[in-house]
């Protein structure tokens, strides 16, 4: 949205109220902070976190949960369907013929759908308003002498200010704003005397703001936050993995992997899978064990996942691991004609496919909670506040280095097992891997996984208490039998598709 210059008073020292498109928008003067926040879902099902006022509703996140039901049901079967004959029925099964352990499909739950959009809207959010405040800055210092006094921190902290307490942001995308808001915060740094405004004419000012204007719009980000995650529309963009799909790993070695690879591209062909592009995460060669190499720890090999982008047309992305972290994530375009009826409540979902070895599953559902506690801006369920407040006691500034590389070898040493190995209960403690002088045994993901699971069991029976009560009040209503009819109507579709 492109707002004339002619529209704005360019008095600086009045402190009124802008009015946009009729609507009146309060100045940064009478706007809060945010504070931390813990918000109720259902009562059952709150959650963690620093910004939970852009999180969707609990009516929204079930329905979206409920209509995607037809998108798992179809990707389950597409994965039946092609992978289906190379799981293995008993772990005695050869692994040239059987080198799938289990592959399983989920929805993820109205809770964790919440919490994934909160999460991802939030670093998006983050990630631009920090883009846009530095180049303000860096905008406004080509055409005005900064204040000497002042320091740039100083002033993209004024910036960040006018944006983030913006209660109306998410209804103004910051760059296709960037006219409301660079007036905005103009107006606070003139009145802080952060820059010497007042070297150029007022018509020479109009000139310079268009320009700026003019340069902020062209450099919108191609993931940009102007979509309202309240919205269903905005929950299927911010949260891509609400189907997901594991095919757990008998054995890493991409010889077997490679089993797996053509069968997928055999679904491509078919038209069946829509792949859209396809990430590698592979370890960082700095963070390596001497005698190792990249390719000792791939579960793919290049050529292997090349082949099947250029069937399905889709990107391939390698991913150098942050965490240590090591799988191949295919993600999938579940849109189907199948899914049309009912105005299309039940299209418009993506998917992922993770292929990931068996030892490094059991390190990862740890982990991730691990890398959500990191940043308070990510939302947890409020089941695991036992885990946070024991994780967030002993991870701080002056083990937070050690636990990351801790962390690092750890994963590297899940996927050099070999196979069969029975170390499938414990993982290698502090000590076997060199890190029991630097770090507390409380962080030992020995402990963590035995407090998580006790966290994992509470979730449970909340959600259960959840599913029932929400079954008790809307298992009869005419609403709820027809939506049941309609998800399996669209389930017998894609069986007529498949078949």
């Amino acid at each position: 949205m492109i707002i004339p210059v002619q529209n704005f008073n360019f008095n600086f020292k009045s402190n009124r109220v802008s009015t946009i498109n009729n609507r009146n928008v309060l100045p940064y003067q009478f706007l809060k902070p945010l504070q931390y926040d813990v918000v109720s879902f259902s009562g059952r099902a709150k959650l963690l976190s620093e910004n939970m006022k852009d999180a969707p509703s609990e009516y929204t996140c079930r329905t979206v949960e409920e209509n995607s039901e037809p998108a798992r049901f179809y990707l389950d079967s597409v994965l039946n369907k092609y992978l289906g004959q190379y799981i293995s029925k008993a772990h005695e099964s050869k692994l040239s013929s059987s080198p799938i352990a289990r592959c399983s499909t989920r929805k993820k739950t109205p809770a964790s759908i919440r919490e994934k959009v909160v999460s991802k809207y939030s670093k998006l959010q983050r990630q631009e308003v920090n883009k846009f405040s530095n180049q303000v800055f860096d905008e406004l210092s080509q055409y005005f002498r900064v204040n000497p006094n002042v320091n740039k921190n100083t002033i993209i902290a004024d910036i960040r200010r006018v944006i983030d307490s913006d209660d109306n942001r998410k209804k103004l995308p910051i760059y296709q704003n960037s006219a409301y808001y660079l007036m905005e915060i103009i107006e606070l740094l003139k009145k802080y005397n952060r820059f010497d405004f007042d070297s150029v004419s007022a018509d020479r000012f109009k000139k310079i703001y268009s320009e700026i204007v003019e340069s902020l719009e062209d450099s919108a980000p191609s993931e940009s936050i102007d979509v309202d995650p309240n919205s269903i529309a905005g929950i299927k963009h911010y949260a891509k993995d609400i189907v997901g799909a594991r095919i757990l790993l008998r054995d890493a070695d991409p010889e077997y992997t490679s089993i797996i690879i053509n069968a997928l591209k055999k679904a491509v062909e078919d038209g069946k899978l829509k792949i859209t592009s396809i990430e590698n995460n592979v370890p960082d060669p700095d963070k390596l064990p001497p005698d190792k190499q990249i390719s000792d720890y791939l579960y793919a090999t290049d050529a292997q996942l090349r082949s099947l982008a250029k069937a399905s047309g889709a990107e391939l992305i390698k991913n150098k691991s942050k965490t240590g972290y090591l799988a191949v994530h295919i993600n999938v375009d579940l849109s189907n004609k199948a899914f049309e009826r009912n105005n299309g409540v039940f299209n418009g979902y993506s998917g992922e496919i993770q292929i990931i070895g068996e030892d490094v599953e059991k390190l990862k559902d740890i982990e991730d909670l691990c890398y959500k506690l990191k940043d308070n801006k990510n939302a947890i369920h409020i089941a695991y506040k036992p885990f946070r407040e024991h994780f967030l006691k002993y991870y701080n500034e002056s083990t937070k280095d050690a636990f990351d590389d801790y962390t690092y070898a750890l994963y590297l040493a899940q996927r050099a097992l070999k196979t069969g190995t029975k170390r499938n209960t414990v993982f290698p403690t502090l000590a076997e891997l060199g890190f029991d002088t630097k770090l507390p045994p409380e962080l030992d993901f020995n402990l963590l996984r035995k407090i998580k699971s006790d966290c994992d069991k509470k979730l449970k029976a909340m959600e259960e208490e959840q599913l029932s009560q929400n079954r008790n009040n809307i298992a009869t209503t005419a609403k709820s039998i027809r939506k049941r009819d309609e998800i399996k109507l669209a389930k017998s579709y894609v069986s007529y598709m498949l078949n």
